[in-house]
């Protein structure tokens, strides 16, 4: 190579570079109009890249690779049918360039393949078609893969077994909810350090216990009274342990989880009232009494309807046999429910104040 020629590959270098830095920041701006300017800009960038000499330079293969996968994410974002299939192949154009590492290289290849791979999945994944999520799922297997064999941020691996988990979880009506339990409980096991020091890791841990909960419910038998009790135990758990780790990043100024974790509440009254209704006044107590004040008054109205309907099938019951020890048991709950409901009229009246 010429130093005249070498003087001009790293000129049309830094233009696609500018061009790349302008579409990123349309793209950070996410408005349709801004992200259609985003593409153009990208598409600069790709075909100035494009006239580089890639295989004596695998830097400028990176940098194609990096335009491919920066269009991918502005059509992702843009959505529709056509916008999305555009976006896969935009990604696997980047994998093409990605697949064959420089010798030497530290990672940054691997890391990069690893996003195109996951980022691939994303656009598959809002086809919502079976085929598309099917083909999501590889996607998302083959960047945790990829993830598995380099140090990174695990917050980075546990999204991709998240994805993986969501993708499962949807497909085919629920069959595959076995694989999206195993999932979730991957991305919980590789973020358990990290949740309660880092927001985007404890945003990733409560979307793993909600994959994970409703991964639960469809399995077979899992919305029915015939729930295997281990199951039953893995779903308590799982709420439990969103509504601690959001309530300590309340406790830390962040609100942004209240949301999700009315959701984890409402489906832990419910799992505690179908299948553990021994364990429902306690449930419900322990995080009210634990919510920074004022209570909420949806979380007060989920209790207190939870706790109205076991108290009603407690008294409809048949109480023939008292002696039994479970006619004993059905009577203790139900003078457990009445103490619950009547500090949830404490509760409410704090609230209202």
């Amino acid at each position: 190579m010429t130093p005249a020629s070498s003087d001009g590959n790293a000129q049309l270098n830094l233009l696609a570079s500018g061009r790349m830095e302008s579409g990123i920041a349309l793209l950070n701006g996410g408005a349709p109009e801004a992200l259609r300017e985003a593409i153009r800009c990208f598409d600069e960038a790709i075909e100035l890249r494009r006239r580089l000499p890639l295989v004596e330079n695998s830097g400028f293969r990176y940098g194609l690779a990096a335009g491919w996968i920066n269009r991918g994410d502005a059509l992702t974002h843009l959505g529709g049918p056509g916008n999305l299939v555009d976006a896969v192949n935009s990604y696997t154009a980047a994998i093409e360039l990605l697949k064959d590492p420089p010798a030497g290289d530290d990672g940054s290849f691997v890391r990069r393949l690893a996003i195109a791979w996951m980022n691939r999945g994303i656009a598959l994944e809002e086809q919502k078609c079976e085929p598309a999520l099917a083909e999501a799922m590889r996607s998302y297997k083959e960047a945790i893969r990829l993830l598995s064999c380099i140090e990174l941020d695990p917050v980075v691996l546990a999204s991709a077994w998240i994805n993986l988990g969501n993708a499962s979880l949807r497909s085919a009506a629920g069959t595959l909810a076995a694989e999206a339990v195993g999932a979730a409980e991957e991305a919980l096991s590789l973020l358990a350090e990290s949740e309660s020091k880092e927001l985007a890791a404890a945003e990733a841990g409560l979307k793993a216990r909600h994959i994970l909960c409703q991964a639960i419910t469809a399995l077979p038998g899992g919305s029915t009274s015939s729930i295997e009790p281990d199951l039953i135990n893995k779903m308590t758990d799982a709420v439990e342990g969103a509504l601690r780790l959001a309530q300590s990043w309340e406790k830390a100024g962040v609100t942004c989880f209240r949301p999700l974790a009315t959701q984890f509440f409402h489906l832990g009254a419910l799992a505690y009232e179908k299948h553990q209704s021994h364990f429902l006044a306690e449930f419900l107590l322990d995080h009210l009494e634990s919510c920074l004040p004022p209570v909420s008054a949806a979380w007060l109205a989920i209790a207190g309807e939870s706790l109205s309907r076991v108290r009603c099938g407690l008294r409809n019951c048949d109480f023939t046999l008292l002696a039994t020890p479970q006619g004993i048991r059905q009577l203790e709950i139900l003078n457990e429910v009445r103490a619950a409901e009547e500090r949830f009229q404490t509760l409410r009246s704090l609230a209202s104040c």
